[in-house]
């Protein structure tokens, strides 16, 4: 049963709950406020009527019992300002009643029966009001609120006694106004509750919204940033660094995947024609058509540069792939005049056909960044020059500083790159030269390593034209 009670109230929403305990809370301050305020009503009309019993009786007590009758008709006695209903009886030693007074309004109404008050049970009560039932057999019983004392001229007691249905009356009437006015507060407050909690609420309703499109694959949508501490506040930016977080995993993934396809796609575009070659001259001599030594040698020789070729265009293509990611830098301070010097040296090693010359102005500059990877652009972006110059020219390799930028030029005196193909050339396996011959060509991969580099470090690399004739290729690093 427990359990049962239990998951119905969790079926329930919260709106719904936090509007029912306020509505109880309020229904229960109500009641107890109306169950303290008629006790403290009733406390008062009960002291009211004893504090008009004992004035009464002390002024009675000290008449003659035998002219109070005459003094009250003729207005020579002025009593308290008792109500239309009461009661004054003068009673003898014996509890007999000797005089009986009631109001001008008491009519024939039933009055107490004073035969037990004689003066001894007088005494007795010590001149403190009260209650007394009695039995009317022609209509409902009537309680009396009374008090009995001796009289001072004579053997006797005086009694005066006030009914207690008045006061019941008020009561009641006050507790019917009271309950009609509690269930008109506890509607109009359940109302305002509801309202109040709807609109407190509603910032929820944008989170399931959110929450519902990014479950349809909008991982940029973002809740309204609400300033301040409040709990919606707090919760919207908790939510808005979770949907970054989730933003920012998705994205992470999809560029991984995006980097798989690429590279799976570059790898097969490229090496496709190698591996055929390899696969050509391994059926020739698996069929016998290589007889000869000087065939097989030369069959060897294709062989071997092939798969030196696919060996290089491997290596290129993983190091694309880990250029993607920034954090595969190693910074340190380096001197980049130094590293220039260092890549010549080795292009002028397997390029001896041009000449290679430094030309700067600093003696040192000295940058933060990735010495390795820097050494490889400027290597690729020589060879690429020299691969294209003239016999016998020069390429040169100029080093400047402007401002807080480090300027870079690979400059060749080559044909030159039309305009058009200018944002191409940093294309994966783009060529330059048309004829797509592969001994001038090249693989198509070494300007591409360079702009991925030099992206990674924050900088920028373009091509512009060489005055007089040829390619410049400039490279921007930041201070």
């Amino acid at each position: 049963m427990k359990n049962r009670v239990l998951a119905a109230w969790e079926r329930i929403s919260l709106r719904a709950k936090l509007t029912t305990l306020s509505v109880g809370l309020i229904g229960l301050l109500l009641s107890v406020s109306s169950a303290g305020t008629v006790a403290l009503l009733s406390t008062y009309l009960q002291q009211n009527t004893d504090n008009l019993l004992v004035a009464t009786a002390n002024q009675l007590r000290e008449e003659n019992p035998l002219r109070i009758e005459i003094r009250v008709a003729t207005g020579d006695l002025t009593l308290p300002a008792l109500p239309s209903d009461y009661y004054i009886a003068i009673l003898d030693a014996d509890g007999n009643q000797f005089l009986g007074l009631v109001s001008s309004t008491g009519g024939n109404r039933t009055v107490p029966n004073l035969s037990s008050l004689d003066i001894e049970a007088v005494m007795e009560t010590g001149g403190v009001p009260f209650d007394a039932e009695v039995e009317d057999p022609n209509g409902p019983d009537r309680d009396w609120r009374m008090i009995a004392q001796p009289l001072l001229r004579a053997n006797g007691s005086v009694v005066v006694a006030l009914p207690t249905n008045t006061n019941r009356q008020i009561i009641a009437e006050y507790g019917v106004i009271g309950g009609r006015f509690g269930i008109f507060l506890l509607v109009l407050s359940g109302l305002s509750i509801w309202l109040t909690i709807t609109g407190a609420l509603r910032p929820l309703k944008e989170v399931e919204r959110t929450a519902e499109a990014v479950q349809s694959g909008k991982f940029s949508s973002r809740l309204v940033q609400r300033h301040g501490k409040t709990e919606i506040g707090r919760l919207n930016r908790a939510l808005n660094s979770m949907l970054d977080s989730i933003e920012g995993a998705v994205k992470g993934k999809d560029k991984t995947l995006a980097q798989m396809r690429r590279f799976v796609s570059d790898a097969s575009h490229e090496l496709r024609t190698p591996l055929v070659t390899v696969r050509g001259y391994a059926e020739l001599y698996r069929m016998g058509a290589i007889k000869n030594k000087k065939d097989l040698t030369e069959a060897m020789s294709r062989i071997e540069s092939e798969a030196v070729r696919m060996s290089g265009l491997v290596e290129s293509l993983l190091t694309l792939t880990r250029m993607d990611e920034l954090e595969n830098l190693k910074r340190q301070d380096c001197d980049l005049i130094e590293i220039a010097r260092q890549s010549i040296k080795d292009v002028a090693v397997t390029n001896q056909k041009v000449s290679f010359r430094l030309t700067t102005k600093e003696e040192s500059v000295v940058l933060s960044l990735d010495d390795d990877r820097i050494k490889q652009v400027l290597t690729n972006l020589l060879a690429n020059a020299s691969r294209f110059a003239p016999e016998s020219s020069e390429v040169t390799l100029e080093v400047n500083t402007e401002d807080d930028k480090v300027i870079l030029k690979a400059v060749d005196r080559g044909e030159g790159i039309d305009d058009s193909l200018k944002e191409k050339v940093f294309d994966r396996f783009y060529r330059a030269d048309n004829s797509r011959n592969r001994e001038t060509g090249g693989s198509g991969l070494g300007l591409a390593i360079a702009k991925s580099i030099v992206d990674a470090h924050e900088g920028r690399i373009w091509v512009e034209d060489t005055l007089g004739g040829g390619a410049t290729f400039v490279v921007e690093l930041g201070r």
